[in-house]
């Protein structure tokens, strides 16, 4: 496994916000996609996902059962990773044009692949 997961303290997490290069947050009212050094304050109230990222780590803000959990992905890209780029849409051309996302692959009793975890990975 090219990977390692991990459940974090929401509060942990959110101080170590500026270890990362990019920002992906679902809210109710819009989508903030930009650098993290372009990133207001987040709405917390307003937000439904986050999802902070660079090229060896992710860390994914969701919440689950009424309360707000963090989860810190860190991890090499190597040769059980497939690497995906998705096209952005026109209002992110500034960013770059593709959204870059590694997919870990895992193997079953008989040796056969699966995508054990997607996370994206940083802007081209």
């Amino acid at each position: 496994m090219s990977y390692i997961v991990e459940r974090i303290d929401m509060n942990e997490a959110l101080k170590d916000i500026s270890a990362y290069e990019y920002a992906l947050i679902y809210g109710m009212s819009r989508i903030v996609f930009c650098k993290i050094e372009e990133l207001s304050q987040i709405n917390w109230d307003e937000c439904l996902e986050a999802r902070l990222f660079d090229n060896t780590k992710e860390l994914h803000i969701y919440e689950q059962d009424n309360r707000r959990c963090a989860v810190k992905i860190t991890g090499m890209i190597d040769e059980n990773c497939l690497m995906k780029k998705f096209v952005l849409q026109d209002y992110y051309f500034g960013k770059g044009k593709y959204l870059c996302v590694c997919e870990h692959l895992g193997y079953d009793e008989d040796g056969q692949a699966f995508v054990a975890l997607t996370r994206l990975t940083g802007i081209a």
